[in-house]
């Protein structure tokens, strides 16, 4: 996956975006509903499935500042980050990449909803719906802007 310098430094700086931006909103981002604003970096994996990495270590990094951090927050999010970002890519790769943003927000939100059912006794179904409908919004939102920057020659992640 990664082939050289210039790929650990693009996994890394976009990890760090996703943490920034998720600890800069933290009012929001470690509520049950987990309206998290770095989730509008995270369809950026749809285009490369190296930034699955990213969202992983992004995770990671963002819930060491959450008030309720532990076993499920620190392994269990974070390793499920990169399966359904890697998911995400080939849906997305197979699909296009809408889609592949969307089914990345369907898997994190169900992720986040067995989280707190385990680790907090919250109903699943009430919690999946909640943070489905944050998650849609971000990873739709944030598609449309990477994709925008990508066109307008911002940068180039596909290909």
């Amino acid at each position: 996956m990664f082939k050289k310098a210039k790929d650990i430094a693009e996994v890394s700086l976009v990890a760090c975006l996703y943490a920034v931006i998720t600890v800069a909103f933290s009012s929001i981002s470690y509520l049950p509903t987990q309206f998290r604003m770095g989730e509008l970096v995270k369809p950026i994996s749809t285009f490369r499935k190296k930034f699955a990495v990213s969202m992983m270590i992004g995770n990671f990094l963002s819930n060491l500042f959450s008030p309720f951090a532990g076993p499920m927050e620190l392994i269990f999010m974070p390793v499920s980050n990169l399966i359904g970002c890697l998911l995400g890519y080939y849906v997305g790769r197979y699909t296009n990449k809408f889609v592949g943003s969307i089914f990345i927000g369907i898997w994190i939100s169900a992720s986040v909803a067995l989280t707190l059912k385990v680790a907090a006794n919250f109903p699943f179904f009430q919690t999946f719906v909640s943070v489905l409908i944050a998650e849609t919004i971000l990873m739709a939102i944030g598609y449309f802007i990477i994709l925008t920057i990508v066109k307008k020659g911002g940068f180039k992640i596909d290909g």
